[in-house]
């Protein structure tokens, strides 16, 4: 059991239904929406190709008023604030986070500007412990470095998010550099969360389209892997050498040997990238976090640690629930599968020292709440 400080670094949060954002909308987007006639309201969100056969909330989630999981403070308060010393949970919004997956550009712009200001407003607003994402709409990359820049002055939009890739290439290639660019200007880390693949989902793989929620849920790393060669590779953090980069949802077991692989490759290959200074374990060893969630579950519970501990787990891990999913993971859940002695560092100290923040400026629960 683990009973310090806690920084969450992945909770979902929602919209109760589209009227909820339509206020945020400028008059000319909020129009284009609404003036359908009989045909009702356009859909403001990509809907997912691939149901779970159990769905994709924790049963317990919804909340007893109504609306979606992850829709409302109070149920949220109690589910996850109030679980443990919990200090800050960093805002990852639902569906909402796919706004790159949807093929008009300037809708997707539009909605991403309107999803942040829903979250300062409608969160933010609601409890200090309460940090949020930049939502950028990535199929226009300037435009996307313009809504980073248009928050440099709120230290609580604590980092950009980057989901569903609009583009045929991953996301070290240059055409995404405005969004790093504005990121390490303004001080903010870069987060690809876990699903960061083609226009729509089902999330495409190595190999092809898959067919299965199960196929999806195993392969769910790959895309996270592709767009880290890729960081590296493009020379990102060679580029930008304050950038810092948090690996969402997508588990961390994989990367060890993925590491492995980099280093022998570039030793045989690196007259192809003579922009890279040093191994591609050396970049991802200084400018590389991952998040717990989903932790691969081994045949004897300290083989992930050992694992994980070739990549030096213990200082690079965050704690992450993934609230309010089927597969989200108690603090308590963490604390059993991890050496005691990392449970500090992985639950509070590691998010500390990524987000740059000051232990002595995160109250205790008991003393943040303001509702």
């Amino acid at each position: 059991m683990y009973h310090g400080p806690v920084i969450d670094c992945d909770v979902h949060h929602a919209r109760a239904d589209d009227a909820e954002l339509l206020p945020y909308l400028s008059r000319g987007w909020r129009d284009f929406i609404t003036d359908r006639g009989p045909a009702g309201n356009m859909p403001l969100t990509v809907q997912d190709g691939l149901p779970n056969p159990h769905g994709f909330m924790r049963a317990d989630t919804f909340p007893p008023g109504g609306g979606p999981p992850g829709s409302d403070y109070e149920t949220l308060c109690r589910q996850v604030l109030q679980r443990g010393d919990v200090r800050r949970a960093i805002l990852t919004f639902g569906d909402d986070s796919h706004v790159a997956g949807l093929h008009n550009p300037y809708l997707a712009t539009e909605l991403a500007r309107a999803l942040n200001d829903w979250s300062i407003d409608r969160w933010l607003s609601r409890d200090p412990r309460l940090v949020s994402s930049i939502l950028v709409a990535s199929q226009l990359p300037d435009q996307a470095a313009a809504e980073i820049r248009r928050h440099a002055d709120n230290p609580r939009m604590v980092q950009v998010m980057l989901v569903d890739n609009p583009h045929h290439s991953p996301f070290g290639h240059p055409l995404f550099h405005p969004i790093y660019a504005a990121a390490e200007e303004t001080g903010r880390p870069i987060a690809i969360h876990g699903g960061a693949a083609g226009w729509a989902n089902p999330a495409s793989t190595g190999g092809g389209n898959i067919s299965l929620y199960f196929e999806a849920h195993t392969l769910w790393p790959q895309v996270v892997m592709t767009h880290l060669v890729s960081f590296i590779s493009h020379g990102v953090f060679e580029k930008y050498p304050r950038l810092r980069l948090l690996l969402i949802e997508a588990g961390a077991a994989w990367l060890p040997s993925l590491l492995w692989r980099f280093d022998t490759e570039y030793k045989g290959l690196r007259r192809e990238v003579p922009w890279l200074r040093k191994l591609p374990s050396e970049y991802v060893a200084e400018h590389v976090w991952l998040t717990t969630q989903p932790l691969e579950i081994s045949p004897q519970r300290e083989q992930v640690a050992e694992l994980l501990g070739w990549i030096n787990g213990a200082e690079r891990l965050c704690y992450s629930s993934d609230y309010p999913h089927w597969d989200a993971d108690e603090s308590d859940y963490i604390a059993a599968r991890l050496p005691a002695s990392w449970h500090r560092r992985v639950f509070f100290e590691n998010a500390l020292e990524f987000y740059g923040w000051q232990a002595a400026d995160l109250a205790p629960a008991g003393e943040a709440a303001l509702a």
